[in-house]
This record gives structure tokens, sequence and C-alpha cells, in this order.
């Protein structure tokens, strides 16, 4: 029996293709203007306002490519954390791709990314794509966030 398919989002960050496992995300919805929080960390893009819940945006961006998302036609994914929904701001959102898990590479050049938020690499359409672990880049961002919003090191 082959192994299920994995349904990967591919998006753009700073002209680069990245994927995530569609599972980990709730909704796609335009870029829309945020409220930026004062001593918030260049990975926090700030507040927006969601159906009246406040949400979170996290600026993928400037996580991964030092380079600040595309705010004015880029995307936002809604990922659940917890009780919550954050945002994760992306340049732009590309496909959803199907992919056997052995079309997953595990090796390969990522000494540019932090492995922790790495889960492989994979060839789409000729390019190949990061695969990245959304939620620990969330747990990754927040708790950085936290310690510099309490005047600790971000």
């Amino acid at each position: 029996m082959p192994a299920p398919e994995r349904r990967l989002l591919l998006f753009d960050i700073a002209g680069k293709i990245f994927a995530c496992d569609m599972s980990a995300i709730r909704e796609i919805i335009p870029f829309q203007r945020v409220t930026r929080l004062p001593g918030a960390p260049s990975t926090v893009c700030g507040l927006i306002n969601l159906r009246g819940t406040i949400v979170t945006v996290l600026d993928l961006g400037a996580r991964i490519a030092k380079k600040p998302c595309d705010r004015e036609s880029g995307s936002i994914l809604l990922v659940p954390f917890g009780e919550k929904l954050i945002g994760i701001g992306v340049d732009e959102v590309r496909d959803l791709q199907s992919m056997r898990p052995d079309e997953l590479q595990k090796d390969g050049d990522l000494s540019a990314f932090d492995s922790g938020i790495i889960l492989g690499l994979a060839e789409v359409d000729g390019e190949l794509a990061v695969i990245l672990d959304i939620e620990a880049i969330v747990n990754d961002v927040l708790g950085k966030s936290a310690a510099a919003l309490e005047g600790g090191e971000s």
C-alpha cells in the first residue's frame, strides 16, 4: 500500500519557494492593514481585527529571509495556535500540491536556515522548495517576541 500523500501549500518569500503542510493552515486571507506593536521585533508585523477577533500577524519574510513580506499584495496564512489564531505574512500564495513522502528530501544545503523549522526539501516544477514546520516557526517567533516585549533579548 503506497504511503499517503501530503498536501503542501506553496508560497513565495523573497523570491524563493517555500511550503508547509496544508493541514497546518486554517484559512488564507489577503494582507490587511496591521497595527504595529511598540517594542515588537521585526518578525512581528502587528495585530489585525479579523471578524471581531484580534490576531497577531508574524512576518515570515523577516524570520526566514531577513526581508519583510509584501504587506501591499501579500497574503496572511491563518494558523491555529492553542485557542487562538496566528497570522503568518507571506509574499504570495502559489499553489496546493500533493506529494508522496518519498518525494521529500531530508538532505541538501539547508545551512542558510534554522534547522529546527525545516522539514525537508521538495522539487516543485523544476525548482527546489523548502518545507517549513509552521508550528515550530510560530513557537519560535512568539517565544522570542514575548521575551523582547518583556525587556529580554530578541
